[in-house]
C-alpha cells in the first residue's frame, strides 16, 4: 500500500460532491433557495482551497505532477478501451484534464451563481447570467459524470478501489505503474504530509484520553 491522497484533498473532495449534490437537487426550490445558495457557498470555498494546495509543495496533489495535456489525455483513453492503460500513482492523463475542466466549470457555476443571487451587483443583466450559471453547472455535471465513468472503468481495469482510495488516502503498490516526472519530490512530500496527519491524530487520540 501506498499513501497518495493527502487528507486536504480527500476533505475537499468529499465536501465538493456533498455540496455539489445538495445545490443541484435544490436548484429549482424557491423554498430551498438559501440552502442552494450556502451549498454554493461551500462549494466555491472547498473550490478556493484545493487551487491554493495545487500550488503548494503537496505531493501528488500538487498541479505540477499532473499538468494538463489533451494529446496524452486522448492517447490514454485510446488505451484504456483498448485493455492496455498502465495504471498511474497519482492522476493519469485522462482523469488529469477533466480535474481541470471540472475547475474551470466549478469557478464559472460559483461565480455566475454569486451574481444571480447578488442580483444587479457588478453585472446588471439576470438573464445572461441565469443563463451563464445553468449551462455551467450542467457542464460541470456531465464532466463530473465523465469523471466517475473514468473512476469506474480505472477501478475494474487494474482491479482497484479508487474510491476506496479517495477515501482512506491509500492505493496498492501496482507494478509498472506510473509515477510523475518528479516523482522523488511528490514522494518525499506526500509522505512528510501523512507524517503531520500521524502526529496531529496521536495528539488527538492522547487528548482525548485524558
Amino acid at each position: 500500500m501506498r499513501y497518495v491522497w493527502d487528507p486536504i484533498v480527500r476533505i475537499c473532495h468529499w465536501t465538493l460532491v456533498v455540496s455539489f449534490a445538495v445545490a443541484f437537487l435544490t436548484h429549482e426550490s424557491e423554498w430551498q433557495r438559501l440552502t442552494h445558495v450556502n451549498a454554493g457557498y461551500v462549494a466555491a470555498t472547498v473550490i478556493f482551497i484545493r487551487i491554493i494546495w495545487g500550488f503548494l509543495n503537496t505531493g501528488y496533489a500538487k498541479f505540477q505532477s499532473f499538468p494538463p495535456d489533451p494529446e496524452r489525455a486522448l492517447r490514454y483513453t485510446f488505451k484504456i478501451f483498448r485493455g492496455k492503460a498502465k495504471p498511474f500513482v497519482g492522476h493519469n492523463p485522462a482523469g488529469s484534464l477533466v480535474i481541470y475542466l471540472m475547475l474551470g466549470a466549478g469557478i464559472m457555476t460559483v461565480s455566475s451563481g454569486f451574481l444571480v443571487y447578488n442580483d444587479g451587483w457588478l453585472w446588471n443583466n439576470p438573464a445572461y447570467l441565469q443563463d451563464l450559471h445553468f449551462y455551467s453547472a450542467w457542464s460541470w455535471l456531465i464532466l463530473i459524470a465523465s469523471h466517475i465513468s473514468g473512476v469506474l472503468i480505472e477501478s475494474l481495469l487494474h482491479r482497484e478501489n479508487l474510491i476506496l482510495a479517495m477515501i482512506t488516502g491509500k492505493k496498492h503498490d501496482i507494478q509498472n505503474s506510473i509515477e510523475p516526472a518528479n516523482r522523488n519530490d511528490v514522494s518525499r512530500e506526500t509522505k512528510r504530509i501523512f507524517a503531520i496527519e500521524g502526529f496531529l491524530k496521536r495528539l488527538l487520540m492522547k487528548l482525548f484520553r485524558r
